[in-house]
C-alpha cells in the first residue's frame, strides 16, 4: 500500500501542475482587434495609432515591459504621417528594449533620418 502511494503521488503532482494558470507576459491591450480593423480598412490608421499609444502609456504607467514590436510599429505609423523625429525616437526605444531588433531599427532610423533631412519645410503661400 505504501509503495502504491509513492507511485501515485508524483503522477498526481504532475497532473495538478498542468492545471496551473499561465499569466500573459505582456499586455497587448486592443492591439489585435485594431490591427485587424486596420488591415481590413487602412483608413482606420488613427485607431491603430491610438491603440499602440495606449499600450505604451499603459505599460509605462504600470512599470511593465512594452511588448516587442510595438515601438517599431508605432514609429512606422509616425513616419508615414511625416513625424520622422518621433519615429526615430520610437525606433531607438525599440532598439534599446529589444536589442535583437538593432539591425532592423538602425535601418529604419536611417530611412527616417534621410526622409527628415530631405523634406523641406512647407512654406505658406500668400
Amino acid at each position: 500500500m505504501n509503495r502504491r502511494a509513492f507511485s501515485i503521488a508524483p503522477a498526481l503532482v504532475f497532473l495538478m501542475a498542468g492545471c496551473a494558470t499561465h499569466h500573459q507576459r505582456y499586455d497587448w491591450g486592443s492591439y489585435d482587434p485594431s490591427l485587424y480593423d486596420y488591415y481590413k480598412s487602412p483608413a482606420k490608421v488613427a485607431e491603430l495609432s491610438e491603440s499602440l499609444a495606449a499600450i505604451i502609456e499603459e505599460a509605462s504607467s504600470n512599470h511593465a515591459t512594452v511588448p516587442p514590436g510595438i515601438y517599431a510599429e508605432y514609429g512606422y505609423l509616425q513616419m508615414q504621417q511625416g513625424k520622422n523625429l518621433a519615429a526615430i525616437d520610437l525606433f531607438k526605444q525599440e532598439e534599446t528594449r529589444w536589442p535583437e531588433s538593432k539591425v532592423f531599427m538602425d535601418r529604419m532610423i536611417k530611412v527616417a533620418s534621410t526622409s527628415a533631412a530631405g523634406a523641406s519645410p512647407q512654406s505658406s503661400s500668400p
